[in-house]
């Protein structure tokens, strides 16, 4: 039997792209293929934050950002803890996307484009080599 491992992820938006990279980044020998029902991938994120795609929040304190969600709040909670706004920064920053915070907590890329984070998903896509269908 095979240790090589089939993985589907279905959903071509931030959410998809990010759980296909994380595959691929903790299994490299994963053949990893990402679904997308739509011809347009990313299509929320093009159009998030009026164009400019508002990428995380600069507030770091994990009870404070869970209150935020008063639905789901409690159970964001653990995640944030394992991966919260800080750990999402560093790791666009780590591809070289640089991140600007606003005034009011909201995290863009400087380029004020959300192209910028599309192009960044993209790259790693094909860093990673997983299947887009």
């Amino acid at each position: 039997m095979s240790d090589v491992k089939n993985v589907a992820v279905i959903g071509g938006g931030a959410a998809g792209f990010f759980a296909a990279i994380s595959v691929k980044t903790h299994h490299p020998l994963a053949i990893v293929t990402l679904f997308e029902k739509s011809s347009k991938v990313l299509s929320k994120v093009k159009v998030s934050g009026g164009g400019r795609c508002n990428v995380t929040n600069a507030n770091n304190d994990i009870t404070s950002l869970c209150n935020a969600y008063p639905r789901g709040g409690k159970e964001l909670k653990n995640i944030f803890y394992r991966f919260g706004p800080q750990d999402t920064q560093n790791w666009f920053e780590d591809r070289k996307v640089s991140l600007k915070a606003e005034p009011d907590g909201r995290v863009f890329p400087v380029s004020n484009n959300s192209q910028t984070i599309i192009d960044c998903l993209m790259e790693e896509c094909k860093k990673k080599n997983f299947y887009l269908l």
